[in-house]
Formats: C-alpha cells, structure tokens, sequence
C-alpha cells in the first residue's frame, strides 16, 4: 500500500525531534529534487558505499573537528643525528652513527644498533631521502677529500664529495640528497670516508647538528 501526503511544512507533534521513517526503512530524495541544508546542521551522516558525494564549485568544506581518511600525508618521516663526534679513520668507509631523534613518525628509524631507516609494512613509495655531514681531518691543512653516501640496502645510492688535495682544509660540510622508490623491508643509511694527508684519524663534527640523516614519503608522485 502507497500513499503521499503534501505539505508545506512537517513539525513535531511534541518537542523538538521530528523522525522521518523506522530504522531498516529507505528515504529517497528522487533524482532532480534537492535537499536543501543550508542554513542546518547535520549529524551522524554517511554516504553509502559506491555513492559519491559531490562539493559544486564555490562550495566548501570546513572541519572542525578530527579528519580521518583524507588522502596521505608525508610520513613515515624521521630525522636524526650524532650527539658526539664521531671518529673517522684515514681511508675507511664509516657507517655515521646517528644516534638521537628529532622525530620518528613510525618508529622506523633505529638509533641506537644499525643506525637507520627501514621502510615499514605497506608504506612503500617515493621518498626524499636527505643527509648532511661535517667531517673534519686530523688539523689545520689535512683533510685531503672525502665522501657523504647515502646507502640503500648496503650500497652506495647517492654522494657528495669534497677534494682538497690541491689545497687542502681542515673540515669540510657536505650535503647529499636523492629521491628513491623504496618498498617495504628496504633501508638507509649512511656512510662517511676520509682521507688525511698524514693518515692520522679525523671526525664527524657534532656541533649544531653538523650531522644529520632524515627522509620522508613523498604524496601525489
């Protein structure tokens, strides 16, 4: 049995909630009608699955409370670096310890055995990948050249070098970065080498984060 009652105007019969159908029933507002709230406000709405709800153009969406869902964001993302120098010996490859946290989104990061990022369970993507070092020979005039890599699972994917063998200095900065598709399980780390003109050992210099090794998922590529 159908029926259809108009009105230009539906109210409570007492206080102030109107109800519109039982639990289990189906409201339709027919295609071309139009449901204006504009001037109300709505609570506990969901649109169903496989519907779309469409904002025209000029419209807007304003939160104000927790947004949940809306696309991704730039993590896991983490920073970190050395709290101490860090020797370096003449003509060897040295993993830089970065051992304390600026942040760490993920818990991804380990600063304290392996000394770097591993990419978790689905996160996989492109990420930026960015390494600063200031390494320092033996004293005035001896730091020959050296290197700043950035490691993807235990090799070389990315360097920056200095050469001073012509002149040489005593300490050098070097900044590396590179963007890498990486999966889950890949890692990063990074290496730093020197060479001295008497062989003697230099370091990574510590002072105001001389050092320091960070990345982030990239969004939209």
């Amino acid at each position: 049995m159908s029926s259809e009652v108009k009105a230009n105007k539906l109210s409570p019969a007492t206080g102030t909630a109107l109800q519109i159908s039982d639990s289990g029933d189906t409201t339709t507002i027919p295609s071309g009608a139009t449901l204006d709230v504009s001037s109300a406000t709505m609570t506990g709405f969901t649109i169903p699955s496989g519907q779309t709800l469409t904002v025209a153009s000029g419209g807007t969406i304003t939160n104000s409370g927790t947004a949940t869902g809306f696309g991704s964001d730039n993590t896991p993302a983490f920073q970190a670096y050395i709290s101490a120098n860090q020797t370096l010996n003449h003509d060897t490859s040295s993993k830089v310890q970065f051992n304390t946290e600026d942040f760490d989104t993920d818990s991804a990061y380990d600063n304290s055995t392996n000394y770097r990022f591993t990419v978790p369970a689905g996160e996989g993507g492109k990420y930026f990948i960015y390494c600063k070092m200031q390494i320092a020979g033996a004293g005035v005039s001896t730091n020959n050249y050296c290197y700043n890599y950035i490691y993807l699972n235990g090799s070389s994917v990315s360097w920056a070098a200095e050469d001073g063998r012509n002149n040489p200095g005593e300490y050098y900065p070097l900044y590396n970065s590179v963007i890498l598709t990486l999966v889950p399980t890949d890692y990063i780390e990074a290496f730093a080498y020197l060479v001295t003109t008497s062989g003697a050992a230099g370091a990574l210099q510590e002072h105001g984060r001389g050092c320091m090794l960070g990345g982030y998922k990239m969004i939209g590529l």
